[in-house]
């Protein structure tokens, strides 16, 4: 890229589904965590 380029970014339907499932993983990682140590000091 130089100085004055342009760049087009776009939205495509799927780049929403991986935002929503990578917000989705990143909440669930840590309760899936949190619940293989909690069963396993049981």
């Amino acid at each position: 890229m130089r100085n004055r380029d342009l760049v087009y970014v776009s939205n495509a339907p799927f780049t929403e589904l991986q935002k929503v499932l990578s917000v989705f993983s990143t909440v669930a990682a840590p309760v899936a965590g949190a619940a293989s140590i909690y069963s396993a000091a049981r």
